[in-house]
């Protein structure tokens, strides 16, 4: 990938450009040798492929329109449009190069399978105009071989879309187990901390409780100096047992999860989506927790395949009596939301640990909202 200002260039597009230079420089040096450089046959061809290489960069540019899928069809049909002008402006067989250039975007907005069986239809037109409109003889054969180049071209990206979509399906499973990872070795650690906590309670704090009412008692029935010293014994027992005391709630208020860092985890290197975590507050209890973690990691799966978000704000604060999570993406959305498999998904998850949850659209795009009672 080359960062050109704010515009990024993939290796594919690059190779693109570099294809359109070659048929365009090649073939308006050509026709000005045979025209002349003001013949108005050259100025429309020079037009005619500086349009399309705008309207090849617009449409296979990263950044998503307002309605992307329609904005990015009429940028392909536009370049059909040129490409079909520029058969009948220049004689050049070759300039069926374009075609496969097109040809290259179809899998990205339609399937496979479809776009292979219509593959003859545009492949036939430089047949047509070749033949009925250059009366070149060779019409058909080239037609021939450009339409095996176009199906190479489908075949090739529908294969390098798929590896794609794997690898993006292998990470995102990876980051959800490291997640999840994460997120059990918190509990392991809370486990620990409130057993030993526990311990110094149950056992510390009984037998320091046992000597206080002890040594309370021998104060009552020693006399003189014996009974400063065991009142004075009685004041120490009594500071340790607070100690204690002290220390054990101290335990139990440091054995919050800390999801924060499963959230790092699951939202760390998310392709196309650009994630902002703001966590300020910690949940005490692994199935909040969890919980919690889930509502996360499907708002990201819902963005990714049902939206053309780039942006996620993540916001996890507490408020007197309740913990909120809210999730809010920029993918836009209007009419009503039909809830699916996960957004059921999350609303069960989060009800289980006795919260609620609401998801709807606003101007920027999806929002989710999940709030969950303090734990005790």
């Amino acid at each position: 990938m080359i960062k050109l200002g704010s515009y990024r260039l993939s290796v594919e597009t690059i190779s693109g450009l570099i294809s359109w230079a070659m048929v365009a420089g090649s073939s308006l040096y050509f026709m000005q040798q045979r025209l002349g450089v003001l013949h108005w046959r050259v100025g429309l061809l020079a037009g005619l492929y500086l349009g399309f290489v705008v309207f090849f960069a617009l449409a296979t540019r990263e950044q998503c329109y307002s309605r992307d899928r329609q904005v990015r069809f009429a940028l392909l049909f536009i370049l059909f449009l040129l490409v079909v002008g520029i058969y009948f402006t220049s004689p050049y067989f070759y300039n069926a190069i374009l075609m496969v250039m097109w040809s290259a975007l179809l899998p990205y907005f339609m399937p496979f399978r479809l776009a292979l069986l219509l593959s003859p239809l545009w492949s036939a037109v430089p047949y047509f105009v070749g033949e009925f409109y250059w009366q070149d003889d060779m019409s058909a054969l080239s037609a021939m071989l450009f339409w095996t180049f176009n199906v190479f071209a489908l075949v090739m990206v529908n294969v390098s879309l798929k590896e794609k979509s794997a690898k993006e399906a292998a990470n995102q499973l990876n980051r959800e187990l490291m997640a999840a990872q994460a997120l059990l070795s918190e509990a392991n650690k809370q486990a620990e901390r409130t057993r030993i906590a526990r311990n110094i309670h149950d056992l510390l704090g009984h037998h320091l409780t046992a000597l206080s009412i002890n040594l309370q008692v021998a104060s009552r029935k020693a006399d003189g100096e014996v009974k400063l010293a065991v009142d004075k014994c009685h004041a120490i027992a009594g500071l340790l047992l607070s100690d204690v005391r002290e220390a054990v709630s101290e335990i139990r208020e440091k054995s919050a999860i800390q999801l924060r860092s499963a959230l790092e985890v699951l939202t760390r290197e998310v392709p196309r989506l650009k994630v902002q975590l703001d966590c300020q507050v910690e949940p005490e209890d692994i199935e909040q927790a969890h919980a919690l973690l889930m509502c996360v990691q499907e708002s990201l799966t819902n963005s990714l395949r049902h939206s053309l978000a780039n942006q996620m704000h993540i916001c996890l604060y507490q408020t007197e009596q309740q913990v909120m999570l809210e999730v809010q993406d920029n993918g836009g959305g209007k009419g009503l939301l039909v809830p699916g498999n996960g957004l059921k998904g999350i609303r069960e998850r989060i009800e289980a640990v006795g919260g609620k949850v609401e998801f709807r659209f606003n101007p920027q795009g999806m929002f989710t909202r999940a709030s969950i009672p303090v734990a005790a």
